[in-house]
């Protein structure tokens, strides 16, 4: 992080539309910056200080109005001029910025815990409050929906053949070496994790990864 080098600053005055914000995204080809909270999605050009466009979430129920709600995800989709978020009620919600309409595309009963778009802003990758994956297309169809908590996966999990020593049984893709490595102590979660889905994509949008934490040991575990 040393190479980094701050360019500018801006400071803008408080405004009532940008209190308690939890989640913010950049329009790279404006340089307009969107920020959600429990009421309200806000869009500022920091150039100039000045409110390009406000939709409340409150509309239709998107949000309790109590304030209780958080947006866990925001990603702003330049080509199609809008805004999604999604929320922890399990609303998923599109925001028409040029026309200022606010649609609901999807529902999911047990709430949304994290999103986060892949690079090119061809998929979508949730988490649910059913401990579940939930991937789709920029349309909103669904691809594939899998158990953040799978009994066995990966390619290079132990096969027993049912006969012989460790030693002697078939490792699968990691090899007889496999029977010799002892496992690594797994630490369990820190005292001050939120214990919430962290998402995050390859820069070439060919692989991503789910961070969450196993309901039985309260260790790290890696979709």
């Amino acid at each position: 992080m040393r190479n980094l080098e701050l360019l500018y600053s801006v400071q803008l005055s408080p405004l009532k539309d940008l209190e308690h914000i939890q989640c913010s995204a950049v329009d790279y080809d404006t340089g307009v910056i969107y920020c959600a909270s429990s009421k309200c999605i806000v869009g500022l050009n920091p150039k100039d200080g000045q409110i390009t466009g406000v939709v409340s979430l409150l509309t239709d129920d998107y949000m309790p109005t109590d304030g209780s709600g958080k947006v866990v995800g925001i990603q702003c989709i330049p080509d199609q001029q809008s805004v999604c978020v999604a929320i922890d009620n399990g609303n998923l919600l599109v925001w028409n910025v040029l026309v200022g309409d606010l649609e609901c595309v999807g529902n999911v009963e047990s709430g949304f815990t994290s999103m986060c778009w892949s690079p090119d802003l061809e998929l979508l990758v949730l988490t649910t409050g059913q401990e579940t994956m939930i991937m789709m297309t920029r349309e909103f169809d669904p691809v594939t929906e899998k158990s953040l908590h799978p009994e066995q996966f990966g390619s290079a999990e132990f096969v027993t053949v049912g006969w012989g020593k460790k030693e002697t049984q078939f490792h699968g893709s990691v090899g007889k070496q496999a029977a010799t490595i002892k496992p690594e102590d797994e630490k369990p979660a820190l005292p001050w994790d939120d214990r919430k889905p962290r998402i995050s994509w390859r820069g070439d949008g060919q692989f991503f990864v789910v961070s969450t934490i196993s309901p039985i040991s309260g260790k790290y575990f890696l979709f």
